[in-house]
Protein backbone atom coordinates (compact mmCIF):
# COMPACT_ATOMS: atom_id res chain seq x y z
CA UNK A 1 0.00 0.00 0.00
CA UNK A 2 2.38 2.42 0.62
CA UNK A 3 4.32 1.61 -2.63
CA UNK A 4 0.83 2.87 -4.48
CA UNK A 5 0.56 5.94 -2.37
CA UNK A 6 4.54 7.45 -2.90
CA UNK A 7 4.14 6.52 -6.58
CA UNK A 8 0.98 8.72 -6.53
CA UNK A 9 2.52 11.33 -4.36
CA UNK A 10 5.42 11.39 -6.71
CA UNK A 11 3.51 12.90 -9.34
CA UNK A 12 4.43 16.74 -10.45
CA UNK A 13 1.35 18.91 -10.70
CA UNK A 14 1.96 19.27 -14.58
CA UNK A 15 0.61 15.83 -15.05
CA UNK A 16 -1.56 16.22 -12.56
CA UNK A 17 -2.96 19.16 -14.06
CA UNK A 18 -3.32 17.06 -17.80
CA UNK A 19 -5.03 13.88 -16.26
CA UNK A 20 -7.70 16.39 -15.03
CA UNK A 21 -8.27 18.13 -17.86
CA UNK A 22 -8.42 14.83 -19.77
CA UNK A 23 -10.33 13.29 -17.36
CA UNK A 24 -12.67 16.83 -17.57
CA UNK A 25 -12.76 16.72 -21.20
CA UNK A 26 -14.12 12.98 -21.19
CA UNK A 27 -16.80 13.43 -18.89
CA UNK A 28 -17.87 16.36 -20.96
CA UNK A 29 -18.15 14.02 -24.60
CA UNK A 30 -21.60 13.21 -25.38
CA UNK A 31 -20.89 10.11 -26.54
CA UNK A 32 -19.02 9.04 -23.41
CA UNK A 33 -21.53 9.95 -21.31
CA UNK A 34 -24.55 7.67 -23.78
CA UNK A 35 -21.72 5.10 -23.81
CA UNK A 36 -21.73 5.16 -19.68
CA UNK A 37 -25.66 5.22 -20.06
CA UNK A 38 -25.73 2.29 -22.09
CA UNK A 39 -23.48 0.03 -20.53
CA UNK A 40 -25.25 1.08 -17.28
CA UNK A 41 -21.66 2.62 -16.04
CA UNK A 42 -21.80 5.55 -13.21
CA UNK A 43 -18.74 7.03 -11.35
CA UNK A 44 -18.29 7.91 -7.25
CA UNK A 45 -16.05 11.02 -6.69
CA UNK A 46 -14.22 10.01 -3.34
CA UNK A 47 -12.65 11.74 -0.90
CA UNK A 48 -9.51 10.04 0.14
CA UNK A 49 -8.53 11.37 3.47
CA UNK A 50 -11.10 9.52 5.69
CA UNK A 51 -9.80 6.08 3.85
CA UNK A 52 -6.09 7.31 4.63
CA UNK A 53 -6.99 8.17 8.04
CA UNK A 54 -8.48 4.32 8.75
CA UNK A 55 -5.74 3.01 7.07
CA UNK A 56 -3.38 4.62 9.30
CA UNK A 57 -5.61 3.72 12.40
CA UNK A 58 -5.44 -0.06 11.10
CA UNK A 59 -1.61 0.17 10.54
CA UNK A 60 -1.02 1.19 14.15
CA UNK A 61 -3.36 -1.92 15.20
CA UNK A 62 -1.51 -4.30 13.29
CA UNK A 63 1.67 -3.03 14.94
CA UNK A 64 -0.06 -3.47 18.16
CA UNK A 65 -1.44 -6.39 17.46
CA UNK A 66 2.44 -7.90 16.30
CA UNK A 67 3.68 -6.95 19.76
CA UNK A 68 1.76 -8.36 21.62
CA UNK A 69 2.97 -6.60 24.28
CA UNK A 70 -0.50 -5.56 25.55
CA UNK A 71 -2.44 -8.72 25.58
CA UNK A 72 -2.13 -11.62 28.47
CA UNK A 73 0.07 -14.44 28.03
CA UNK A 74 -2.60 -16.61 27.67
CA UNK A 75 -3.88 -15.17 24.99
CA UNK A 76 -0.66 -14.91 22.88
CA UNK A 77 -0.28 -18.53 23.90
CA UNK A 78 -3.28 -19.06 21.88
CA UNK A 79 -2.18 -17.08 18.55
Amino acid sequence: MNTHSSIVENIDIDTLYTIERERESTYADPDFQQWCKDMKIGYMVQKREGINNANAIMEQWDNEWQDRKWLPNWITQMY
